[in-house]
């Protein structure tokens, strides 16, 4: 007789979730201990950068993403048809890498996956919902809140995963009143001033501690103005270095960032570094879906806790009345049977 597969329960999912969450947390643990073991073993200096990560950790995340989905459906869909829908949620990234509808292949490969899952959340909560319509509206955000967390974590990945693999990084060197474009941006600068002053008490041969060169600059977006801003290049004389403000706009669908790389007062120009990195949203609005949903938990098992603590009281009570009434009744018994044998 042919063993059958076993079909997707709560408690099975739950261990391959755990299982693959704790394969991820150990490869990520290698890769931080790894640079502190050459050091101590070789004394070389190791830098890991983020591809090394995402390179190792790519494979057991969309595992982990798969599984939180077959999750999402235990229970609440036929359990026939959860292993057809998981199957092609698995085989849909293979067809999305082999045509590469949008040309990077970490997106086309996790894209997928995320909306899977995202749809078998949307499923959940609508199927709880659904299964909870005359709960309390206490109970209702109980049960909600669980899995609109679920909707916060697929939003963080989702901003990670578009801002890292979308992010565009060029450089120019601009002089005073002069516009000019970066490679690859929709955003323009023109340099309105570059002023220069010390700052701070004196120090050794320097008129002061500091010397500071604050860059004032309008920006553009594709021809139109957009924003104004300005940034500051510092010399610490008295530390021996040098740092710079950073000028950020964030927007509702991209992140604009705009630092000095260096600069010469003597032509008057500077070298600025541009950075846009869209849908980073989707990383800090997930963050903040999860804790208001967090909070949501813990207040309504707060009340929770306090109804069933004013319950145990009540029913407490009731049994003392119950066992009052009771000794009474087997008294009143005994008197009478006590006049019945005189």
């Amino acid at each position: 007789m042919k063993n059958k597969i076993p079909y997707p329960t709560t408690s099975n999912t739950m261990l391959a979730a755990v299982v693959t969450f704790l394969l991820l947390a150990t490869i990520i643990t290698m890769g931080m201990l790894t640079p502190l073991i050459a050091k101590l073993t070789t004394g070389v200096e190791l830098s890991l950068e983020p591809g090394y990560f995402n390179n190792r950790t790519a494979i057991p995340v969309a595992i982990l993403i798969l599984i939180l989905s077959t999750g999402m459906l235990v229970g609440y869909a036929d359990r026939k048809y959860i292993y057809p829908i998981v199957g092609a949620s698995a085989a849909l990234p293979i067809v999305f890498a082999v045509f590469s509808p949008f040309g990077n292949m970490p997106i086309d490969i996790s894209l997928p996956i995320l909306i899977v899952a995202l749809m078998a959340t949307f499923y959940r909560i609508f199927k709880t919902y659904s299964n909870n319509k005359n709960a309390t509206a206490s109970a209702k955000v109980k049960k909600l809140s669980a899995h609109v967390i679920h909707i916060g974590i697929i939003l963080i990945l989702l901003g990670i995963i578009l801002s890292s693999n979308m992010k565009i990084e060029s450089s120019a060197v601009l002089g005073t009143g002069q516009t000019g474009s970066f490679e690859g941006q929709h955003y323009q600068l023109k340099i309105n001033s570059m002023d220069s002053y010390y700052s701070g008490e004196a120090f050794r041969n320097n008129p002061a501690s500091s010397y500071t060169t604050e860059i004032a600059f309008d920006i553009y977006k594709n021809g139109n103005y957009f924003k104004s801003g300005h940034v500051n290049y510092i010399t610490d004389f008295k530390w021996g270095q040098t740092y710079t403000t950073t000028y950020i706009n964030r927007g509702l669908t991209e992140e604009l960032f705009i630092a000095p790389r260096a600069i010469d007062e003597s032509d008057g120009e500077i070298d600025l570094y541009m950075r846009t990195v869209p849908f980073i949203n989707c990383l800090w609005g997930g963050i903040y879906l999860m804790v208001i949903c967090i909070i949501a938990l813990l207040v309504t098992d707060r009340k929770t806790d306090t109804k069933s603590g004013i319950s145990g009281i009540s029913n407490k009570t009731n049994e003392g009345r119950y066992d009052h009434m009771l000794e009474q009744e087997i008294d009143k018994r005994r008197t009478k049977r006590s006049k019945g044998k005189r």
